[in-house]
Parts: C-alpha cells; sequence; structure tokens
C-alpha cells in the first residue's frame, strides 16, 4: 500500500514489485488515495507500507488510509519503506506514530528502510545527484528485499526523543491544509486542468474557468511540481517551489551544484553505508555461486 506524490515513491515500489516477483512471490499493489481498498489483509504473507516523509512525519493521507485498517486476526509482519529528499536520521522518527496505530491492528514491524529520491520542494537537486540517488536505489531494493523475503529483521534506529519531535513535526499537516488554500494559478496557466485530474485529494477545482483550492491539501506538491507551464504559486512556499520532473538519467556535463553543501556529511556517509552493503551482497552472491558450482561438480564427480 503506497502514496507517491510526485512519482519518486512509486518508482521505490515498482522496483521493489520487480524484485519480489523476480523471486517466485505474487504481489498486489494499492494506491492509498484510491477510495475502493477491497482486500483482506488476513490473506497475505507480508504487507508493506510505502511513503515519502513529509517534515518527518508520514503524510497525513497514510494517517487517514491505516486509522481505517481493521484488526487482523493474528499477528502479520509488516515492512516500512520511505522515501526522502535528504538522509537525515530524524526522518527515521516517521514511522512511529504509524506504528503505534497499526501495533493495535496486529502487525508486527520487521523492516523499515529509507532511500534518497530528489526533491519536489525546497531546491532542485542536479540532474547528476538524482541519477546517483536512483542508481543506488536500483542497487540497494533487490538486497532489501531478499532481506525481507528471508525474514532478516531491519529497522532503523530511532532519534532521541523521537516520539514528541514527531508530535511537533506533525504541525505540517494542518499547516498543508491552512497554506494549501493560499495556492494560486497565475496567468500563463494553459487550463488543461492536468493539476485537478490528479491532486490526491480533489483539493482543486474549477468553476467558470477560476480555480479554486480548498482545505484538503497535503503539500504533495503534485500539481506545482508537474505542471507544464510552472503556472502554480505555492503560497508560503513559493521561494521553495521546484517544477518539472527529474530524467534521472545521467547527464552529459556536470552541472554546477548550488547546495553541495548540504547535508553534505550526511549525503556521503548514506552513499558509503549503500556502496558498503551492495558490496558485501555482491561478495556473497559469488561466494554462494562458487559453492553452488563445486557441489555440482562434486556430484556430478559422484555419479562417475
Amino acid at each position: 500500500c503506497y502514496f507517491s506524490g510526485t512519482g519518486n515513491t512509486k518508482r521505490v515500489v515498482d522496483k521493489y514489485v520487480e524484485a519480489f516477483k523476480d523471486k517466485g512471490c505474487e504481489v498486489d499493489t494499492f494506491r492509498v488515495e484510491n477510495q475502493n481498498f477491497n482486500y483482506n489483509l488476513n490473506d497475505y504473507d507480508k504487507i508493506g507500507l510505502a511513503y515519502p516523509i513529509h517534515a518527518f512525519n508520514a503524510p497525513a493521507i497514510i494517517f487517514s488510509f491505516i486509522k481505517k485498517f481493521p484488526k487482523l486476526e493474528s499477528e502479520k509482519p509488516l515492512f516500512i519503506i520511505k522515501t526522502s529528499g535528504e538522509p537525515l536520521k530524524l526522518n527515521n522518527i516517521s514511522s512511529i506514530k504509524p506504528m503505534s496505530i497499526l501495533k493495535k491492528k496486529n502487525f508486527k514491524l520487521t523492516n523499515e528502510y529509507h532511500y534518497c529520491m530528489p526533491y519536489n520542494i525546497i531546491f532542485r537537486h542536479t540532474d547528476s545527484m538524482a541519477y546517483k540517488m536512483w542508481e543506488t536505489a536500483k542497487q540497494l531494493i533487490p538486497i532489501d528485499a531478499q532481506e525481507i523475503l528471508d525474514g532478516k529483521e531491519v529497522k532503523l534506529k530511532k532519534f532521541p526523543f523521537g516520539r514528541p519531535l514527531a508530535f511537533v513535526f506533525r504541525i505540517e499537516h494542518w499547516g498543508g491544509r491552512f497554506n494549501g488554500k493560499r495556492y494560486k494559478v497565475k496567468d500563463n496557466c494553459a487550463h488543461c486542468n492536468a493539476c485537478v485530474k490528479i491532486c490526491p485529494t480533489h483539493n482543486i477545482t474549477v468553476e467558470n474557468g477560476e480555480f479554486h483550492f480548498g482545505k484538503n491539501c497535503i503539500m504533495c506538491m503534485r500539481c506545482a511540481f508537474l505542471c507544464k507551464e510552472n503556472a502554480i504559486k505555492i503560497g508560503l512556499f513559493e521561494k521553495w517551489k521546484v517544477n518539472g520532473p527529474y530524467t534521472f538519467q545521467k547527464p552529459e556535463k556536470e552541472e554546477e551544484d548550488n547546495h553541495k553543501k548540504y547535508c553534505k556529511k550526511s549525503y556521503q556517509k548514506y552513499f558509503k553505508r549503500a556502496e558498503e552493503k551492495i558490496a558485501n551482497a555482491k561478495k556473497l552472491t559469488v561466494e554462494e555461486n562458487s559453492v553452488k558450482e563445486f557441489d555440482e561438480d562434486l556430484g556430478k564427480s559422484a555419479q562417475n
């Protein structure tokens, strides 16, 4: 079950689905913004919940969704997948409140993973960084998916005083509704109404050619980020607006990075840990293949 504002989390989820299916698993996916949830969760071996981190919390739409879950008949393993634009440890607190809700419904958190994906607000990552983030995630996901299938529990370390901090930062849920009412459409709007169609909370309406933004905005940035005319002003956060999807392709030329000092040490640690995990996984694969080949050769020798 996943929510994706501008596509980063969906991209990660799709890669997970691919990894699970490569291992012979049957996988169903459900977009949280859809209204008709007709799945019986008791029928599944494992449940996954994926979302982008909003102000060090899960988005408001995730809270609304999981509160509707019935209590399961027996304890069920749950894995959580999170995406954000920076690898700060503070992001780890985003699952505290969701798990306090889901634990009462018989879900047990077994695995938790966080992937850096490029910002859709605050500032635009360079194409080089976006490419590096996605290439790293693509290599990590099959490894992490295997951990889930193997029953190897992996959890992120919680930040000190995480619960009260998460509570404070959840002001974003209210702030999103407050600021969302202040969105405006500029004169260069093409009136394609794409923003109306893609809003996950149906917060945008048009009457007599005039756009109206309601009180249900969750600050997912989908409307402003994907507007082809860059015609939407996002209220108090207009200076943080990012417009236009990333290609995730390696650029031919290196761009100037105006934010290269931003969370520099955190990014370095994130990519270093990822490289080490990927290298260890490759090493184990080589060793396992060598053992397998040895066993096969031994079997043939015994037959001869």
